[in-house]
């Protein structure tokens, strides 16, 4: 490898995509092992990956989402029957997700939407929107309840909101996070404790997913003779 451009990627799928495939490995390590239901805040693009990535994680018998717009509702419940094969439930309360196995966060929200007095003992949370400084989208009360992990901690102490705000606050300290998600696939740290552990995956995403994500849609591009060759 010499750094040379190897090919031009159109980046918007293959975002969703290492999104929803970040919080489908984090839920496989992460979730209890009879988790069967998952409930999503958030019926856009992110949030249909993040049903794509668990129901790759787990076989999922129910599946909850909410979203105040319900046109965006509607067209996720049509795409996760016709391209999954899932029975998508439409909930009219954020109250109705807390019944779920496995929650995800996937909105810009710059107030808290989830709150941890709410939880369900063996929650798993993927917290994947609201992926600034200045933005939450789950309480401090989620934080202090749960086993941690993130994507990279250096870059979630400078753009997870979540994380941010309350350490500015001094109400919560980075020692609390048990470590990186790759920490717990290497056996390097303990993942989930005990069946009634609540554990959060707080992902803001890195480059390198996406990297990996264009490698393998360029080496498949190349075997099926896809895409058009340009010089520069």
């Amino acid at each position: 490898m010499d750094g040379s451009l190897l090919a031009i990627v159109a980046a918007n799928r293959l975002t969703q995509l290492r999104t929803g495939a970040a919080s489908g490995i984090a839920t496989k390590h992460l979730a209890k092992s009879d988790a069967k239901s998952v409930g999503i805040l958030g019926a856009g693009v992110q949030g249909y990956g993040q049903l794509e990535g668990v129901a790759a994680s787990i076989p999922i018998e129910t599946a909850m989402v909410y979203d105040v717009d319900k046109a965006k509702i509607d067209s996720m419940i049509n795409h996760a029957r016709d391209d999954l094969g899932i029975t998508l439930q439409k909930v009219e309360s954020v109250e109705t997700i807390y019944e779920n196995d496995v929650i995800c966060t996937a909105t810009p929200s710059s107030e808290p939407i989830l709150f941890g007095n709410r939880l369900n003992p063996g929650t798993h949370i993927n917290a994947i929107g609201s992926n600034a400084p200045n933005r939450q989208e789950i309480d401090l009360e989620v934080l202090r309840r749960s086993r941690i992990f993130v994507d990279k901690l250096e870059q979630t102490l400078e753009e997870a909101g979540d994380i941010v705000i309350p350490i500015k606050r001094g109400q919560f300290s980075a020692d609390k996070i048990a470590g990186n998600l790759c920490d717990v696939i290497t056996g390097k740290v303990r993942g989930r404790e005990s069946a009634s552990q609540v554990t959060l995956f707080k992902s803001v995403g890195i480059a390198i997913e996406d990297v990996s994500v264009a490698r393998s849609v360029y080496e498949t591009a190349l075997q099926k003779g896809a895409g058009k060759e340009i010089s520069f």
